[in-house]
């Protein structure tokens, strides 16, 4: 999960309280540690120095928890609504290969408003999350893009080109998008060297720096209708219109699904 530097207290107490917060069974010291990236003794000054705040915080069979009357949710699901969140919840969860500290924090936010029963399996899929190998450099690249995306400013990549030799280039985001085919995210971007839009796979990119160089997304714009013809994220050329012949029983099962918009 997400680590802090030695002056990251205040943030990394925030975070504890966070967890305490999205997790209502509690947590041991040894589990905050590893979620905030440092040893036990260090958890224990930190939940010392939250109770101090007079935050309420109680300690149940070895595992810290809080008051969860401490809290005014400033929103609630209902089942239906919950149930919708957790499918989606479930989904990212298949589709990311390795620990997502700022995915996790997120989903531990929207369990603590969820009703318990959902909010069970939302805990149990952090806590599976957390068990795959983390990959520091990904999360860095992928916060750079989008705060580039979000602040809409250049951002410097260096990709592989079709001969495999990474090279610099320019990029301006446009969007964000993941893929269910290869568990892949993307970046829908203009590279500016080009003067055209390409797609970049963010797992392919070894390296991000922003610019200070602005940018603006066109108002006409619609990542709906830029990818309305694409087989998944790729597309390119006039569409070409094709036929196929499936074997009966595997036709059933291909009808099941819309593959294409078309």
């Amino acid at each position: 999960m997400g680590s802090f530097e030695k002056g990251d207290r205040g943030a990394r107490i925030l975070k504890i309280q966070t967890l305490l917060q999205g997790n209502p069974r509690g947590l041991t010291t040894g589990e905050i540690a590893r979620r905030t990236g440092v040893n036990p003794r260090t958890t224990y000054r930190d939940v010392r120095a939250l109770e101090a705040m007079n935050v309420p915080i109680y300690e149940d069979r070895g595992r810290i928890l809080i008051d969860p009357n401490y809290f005014i949710a400033p929103v609630k699901f209902t089942l239906r609504e919950a149930m919708a969140l957790l499918m989606g919840v479930r989904l990212m969860h298949r589709h990311a290969d390795e620990a997502d500290p700022d995915m996790a924090d997120a989903f531990t936010k929207l369990a603590a408003v969820m009703p318990a029963p959902v909010a069970e399996y939302v805990h149990a899929t952090v806590r599976q999350m957390a068990e795959r190998p983390p990959n520091p450099a990904y999360s860095r690249i992928l916060q750079t893009i989008a705060l580039s995306w979000a602040g809409q400013k250049a951002v410097r990549i260096w990709y592989p080109s079709a001969d495999h030799e990474v090279k610099p280039r320019v990029i301006e985001p446009y969007f964000l998008e993941p893929s269910l085919i290869g568990h892949g995210s993307y970046v829908v971007a203009r590279d500016r060297g080009l003067g055209e839009m390409r797609t970049f796979k963010l797992e392919r990119i070894t390296r991000a720096e922003q610019s200070s160089d602005t940018y603006q997304i066109p108002g006409d714009f619609d990542i709906s209708r830029y990818l309305a013809g694409a087989w998944g994220i790729f597309h390119s050329g006039e569409p070409v219109e094709v036929r196929l012949r499936f074997y009966p029983p595997a036709a059933a099962r291909v009808k099941e699904s819309i593959w294409h918009p078309s």
